[in-house]
């Protein structure tokens, strides 16, 4: 039973379910392996809780949002 987990910045949960189907899709596509088998884990952090370039995300997302 393959397991995927996403870690990602909140999403809706519909964003969640299309990113579901596709994955499992595809793996069923390239496996074969069938998609009642497979589980899709989604972790989500918080942008405070993560950094890109030494930048805070939240932080980046506000400056990104103010230039707006």
């Amino acid at each position: 039973m393959p397991i995927v987990q996403i870690t990602i910045l909140p999403q809706s949960a519909e964003k969640k379910a299309e990113m579901s189907k596709v994955i499992t899709d595809e793996i069923h596509r390239i496996t074969g392996i069938r998609k009642e088998a497979m589980v899709i884990l989604f972790y989500e952090l918080p942008a405070e809780n993560c950094a890109d370039g030494g930048e805070m995300l939240s932080e980046k997302f506000k400056r990104m949002h103010s230039n707006e």
